[in-house]
């Protein structure tokens, strides 16, 4: 008993020198990875998500206060504050920021999609949930849908929710499914309070004419389908369509 006793007490002082000597080294090395890391200065910053780096890397150091004449050393350097800095930007929708011993910064945001131009504004589009947001010098020219809302006016990083632009958004998510070119749509007319002054008026570029369509705000998907049915029979010339009266189609033919 004795033996098995003595045996039993090295094995156990054994097992508890190792578990205490590997805290102490572990408590020593993470506080030697503190102490350099609080000597070094960010210089790198990663950027990744789901497209290939849509912003320049010098916007995003901007936007969180990291420039090389005003060096920030690792150990000062508030992330959290960071992201809510990339949130600001209207053309990032989200953002998330970490930091990688000993002086780089990771950046995983998403940016913004336009989904029409407004023409109402100079460089403004439209993503799919009315958030407005500036096109240059973000994104690359792209054939998009101007949208005319008849606004006076709006806010960044605050999404547009009157009646106008949910109609606007309507359409377009509607018109993914037409085989139609459409150039402009205007509902800046759309809820006006007289019913004869209540229209949509779409722009529709037909072989290089354009095609001038009136359509009302709540029966515009059966107009469209109406005109999908006539566009066979039409004259490739400018036109002014109306369609805003069941059954009927009134045709001028208008300037270009």
């Amino acid at each position: 008993m004795n033996l098995l006793k003595s045996i039993a007490l090295i094995v156990g002082s054994l097992y508890l020198v190792t578990g205490g000597t590997y805290k102490i080294i572990k408590t020593f090395r993470d506080y030697r990875q503190d102490q350099q890391s609080s000597k070094y200065y960010l210089c790198r910053i990663l950027q990744t998500g789901p497209q290939k780096e849509a912003l320049k890397t010098t916007y995003l150091a901007e936007l969180m206060g990291i420039s090389a004449d005003r060096p920030i050393l690792f150990s000062q350097f508030d992330h959290r504050g960071a992201e809510k800095k990339l949130l600001a930007s209207p053309v990032i929708q989200e953002a998330s920021v970490k930091l990688i011993n000993p002086d780089t910064v990771y950046i995983d945001y998403t940016v913004r999609q336009p989904l029409a131009t407004l023409g109402d504004f100079e460089n403004t589009a439209i993503d799919e949930n009315g958030m407005p947001f500036p096109i240059s010098p973000f994104f690359t020219p792209k054939k998009l849908i101007q949208v005319y809302l008849g606004i006076p006016q709006f806010l960044w990083n605050q999404p547009l929710t009157d009646s106008n632009t949910k109609l606007a958004l309507t359409l377009l998510q509607l018109l993914k499914q037409l085989p139609l070119e459409v150039r402009k749509i205007d509902v800046s007319q759309a809820f006006k309070g007289s019913l004869g002054q209540r229209e949509i008026v779409m722009v529709i570029d037909e072989q290089g004419f354009s095609k001038h369509l009136r359509l009302t705000p709540k029966n515009f998907a059966q107009e469209l389908g109406n005109y999908l049915e006539l566009r066979k029979e039409l004259p490739l010339i400018p036109q002014v369509i109306d369609l805003r009266i069941p059954q009927l189609a009134f045709m001028t033919t208008s300037k270009d």
